[in-house]
């Protein structure tokens, strides 16, 4: 099996998995508290976006290594 091709299994897998997907919710869930407290600072909004930001970068990251699979498997067949 290919690197790529355990990569992407490895990510499927975590994606699968139920333990990490809440546990991405609960992230999510926790800054738009932050966006939606009218007490927030600018700072605290700051924060708030660039772990959003972080956590769009995680689930881009696993996207695209299941991406190089199928393009993987399309170049071999």
């Amino acid at each position: 099996m290919s690197k790529v091709k355990e990569r992407a299994q490895r990510f499927k897998r975590l994606l699968a998995d139920e333990t990490f997907q809440e546990i991405i919710e609960f992230i999510k869930q926790e800054q738009i508290a932050v966006f939606l407290d009218s007490s927030a600072t600018i700072e605290d909004i700051d924060k708030a976006r660039e772990v959003v930001l972080g956590v769009d970068e995680v689930q881009r990251v696993i996207r695209a290594a299941i991406d190089d699979e199928a393009v993987e498997n399309k170049k071999l067949s």
